[in-house]
């Protein structure tokens, strides 16, 4: 595992969504996302956040599938993107700000990594892929998917990416903290 400065992907270089910026937490969120890296796979030039689960980021993940806004799966992940970045070619639109959140687990194979690398020098500085320190049956648990081993989940709506960055901050989101009890799987059921 790699502490240093995060080489040819950088987060330092990536715009992060706006509503962080209107919130004044962009450089706390930034600083949280640089604090640790891990290469994306063995012999990379890539790097990506390592992120520690807590109780709030997995209520943003749970809230975020909730309301339909998470993409599941490798592949599911990759043809959206694909589709998306076509539809953004075809109106020569190359978004160059994160609008979408990829979360992968630390249980992948080698194939899996290496298909990440390849991933991300397709989509570029819109999808920020992190690693969350926790293994596919845990994220299965978070999704409420109990039986289910998911490795990797795309926050496909910018509002989900922005609670989920903001919940690294520790701050509880104003949304759902109000909003009725969505029957949070327990830590111990995942």
């Amino acid at each position: 595992m790699r502490t240093s400065r995060i080489y040819e992907f950088s987060v330092q270089k990536m715009e992060l969504p706006k509503q962080l910026v209107k919130e004044q937490i962009e450089s706390a969120v930034r600083e949280i996302l640089e604090r640790e890296s891990i290469e994306i796979c063995a012999d990379s030039d890539i790097s990506i956040p390592r992120l520690e689960l807590t109780p709030e980021l997995r209520k943003q993940i749970f809230y975020a599938k909730s309301l339909g806004e998470v993409t599941i799966g490798y592949e599911s992940i990759e043809k959206q993107l694909l589709h998306e970045l076509r539809g953004l070619q075809k109106v020569d639109n190359q978004a160059g700000r994160v609008s979408r959140l990829l979360i992968v687990t630390n249980d992948g194979s080698p194939r899996f990594y290496r298909e990440l690398e390849f991933l991300h020098k397709k989509q570029g500085g819109r999808v920020l892929i992190c690693r969350l320190d926790v293994d596919s049956a845990t994220m299965g648990g978070i999704l409420a998917m109990k039986k289910t081993l998911v490795k990797a989940v795309l926050l496909n709506r910018k509002t989900s990416v922005v609670k989920v960055l903001r919940s690294l901050l520790g701050k509880q989101d104003e949304d759902t903290s109000k909003a009725p009890s969505l029957n949070l799987p327990n830590q111990s059921d995942s």
